[in-house]
């Protein structure tokens, strides 16, 4: 589907990219995970066939002009269009025979179609958003936050969708800040810092590690970090890959700690990488 091979790129003397490989496969929804700066629209664009890299060699098996849907994070749409309106201009551009009534549905915006661009809620535009950039029946597509300005209620039904999107073979590419969100619907993880990539790991590799999560004062979580590791936030130390796995949790209750045994989540990958 798409594969990046020792991709480089530089912004006069600032190496934004440093030798970055992966390989995308057909229905994958990948988290382009990482803080401001580390990359990741550098890569999308890049991706997009929007910039040159400077080295390195990136292989599609789409169109970047037609086969590509975008959700971008900052949402513009003329005012002065209907809903039903916009979708239909955007379906133009590729002359795209999807259904608009389709789009409509799938963005839940039946009752809106009517309505002026203009009198939209943030989290009505998101989804109008959504429905555009599917307008092209799109084998890849991207989402910039997608759920900022959401409701619960219409979050939950656009994760439903990406899932069903998905299932059909549509490769889908999220940023998000939500890790709660990417930890539940993407099934694969790439971290970037720094312009490399950091770490690449899928949802059954992730949700094979535990994490002990100790809860206590200052002064013992101390103790047991200088025994065994670990990051402290929020009153709280997680201790993440251990070997002395079973001697950790024997401590604790002989110390009689308040701790929860888990599986590894996505924000306890980004506390190791970006140490929060």
């Amino acid at each position: 589907m798409l594969e990046l091979i020792n991709v480089k790129k530089s912004f006069k003397d600032k190496k934004v990219l440093k030798d970055v490989s992966m390989k995308i496969n057909k229905g994958e929804s990948i988290a382009l995970i990482g803080p401001n700066g580390a990359g990741k629209t550098t890569i999308i664009r890049a991706i997009l066939g929007l910039m040159d890299v400077d080295d390195g060699s990136i292989v599609r098996d789409f169109s970047p002009k037609t086969d590509v849907g975008i959700m971008l994070q900052n949402d513009y749409f003329p005012d002065n269009l209907k809903v039903k309106e916009a979708i239909a201009l955007h379906k133009s551009y590729f002359k795209s025979k999807t259904s608009t009534e389709y789009l409509l549905k799938l963005a839940n915006l039946e009752g809106e179609k009517n309505s002026l661009v203009s009198t939209l809620s943030g989290g009505q535009k998101r989804r109008l958003s959504f429905a555009t950039a599917l307008s092209s029946n799109p084998k890849l597509l991207f989402l910039d936050e997608p759920t900022v300005g959401m409701d619960i209620q219409s979050c939950k039904l656009f994760w439903q969708n990406i899932k069903a999107i998905k299932e059909k073979g549509t490769t889908i590419f999220v940023t998000l800040h939500h890790l709660d969100e990417l930890n539940d619907y993407c099934d694969r993880f790439v971290f970037l810092k720094d312009g490399v990539i950091a770490f690449d790991v899928n949802k059954t590799e992730l949700n094979s590690q535990k994490v002990v999560v100790v809860h206590s004062e200052a002064d013992k979580l101390n103790e047991v970090q200088r025994e065994f590791g670990g990051k402290i936030e929020d009153d709280k130390l997680f201790i993440l890959n251990t070997r002395r796995y079973g001697e950790l949790v024997q401590l604790l209750k002989k110390g009689k700690y308040i701790f929860e045994e888990r599986f590894k989540e996505v924000k306890d990958i980004y506390r190791e990488i970006y140490a929060y």
